[in-house]
């Protein structure tokens, strides 16, 4: 069992890694690269850390609340992915990329940082939901 898990968070991870590099890449193109301040690494390594996490979470509910955990867990995840838009909203750029940022682009370009990374909070959730199913079959 949690073998299946395991397996759906990484799994989760990567589509979820993919998805945010793909909207990272079309956002930095096309509006403002952010780039400097988020970089693929850093995104890949979040979305296979917090997938990781949610499935090893997921297991302990389903293991510790038999029939309620997989409720649980999904109200749970729900809560912390809205949570952590917070993050974004309240993160301040340091001051040496601030000013590589301003030179590339225009003064107070820090406002659409938030617009930037406020989506991609959601991709991992997203995954699991749409994955789970090719995991834990209903019998």
């Amino acid at each position: 069992m949690f073998k299946n898990y395991f397996f759906l968070g990484i799994t989760t991870g990567i589509v979820a890694s993919g998805g945010s590099i793909a909207y990272s890449s079309f956002y930095n193109h096309e509006l403002f690269d952010f780039s400097l301040v988020v970089g693929p690494v850093m995104i890949i390594a979040t979305c296979l850390f917090a997938a990781v996490a949610a499935s090893v979470i997921a297991w302990v509910f389903d293991k510790v609340l038999k029939s309620w955990g997989e409720f649980v867990f999904n109200s749970f995840f729900a809560v912390v992915s809205m949570a952590s838009i917070m993050l974004p909203i309240k993160f301040e750029i340091p001051p040496a990329l601030l000013t590589q940022l301003h030179e590339a682009t225009f003064e107070g370009v820090e406002m659409f940082f938030p617009i930037f990374a406020i989506p991609m909070h959601f991709f991992p959730i997203l995954s699991w939901f749409a994955l789970k199913p090719l995991f834990f079959r209903k019998r």
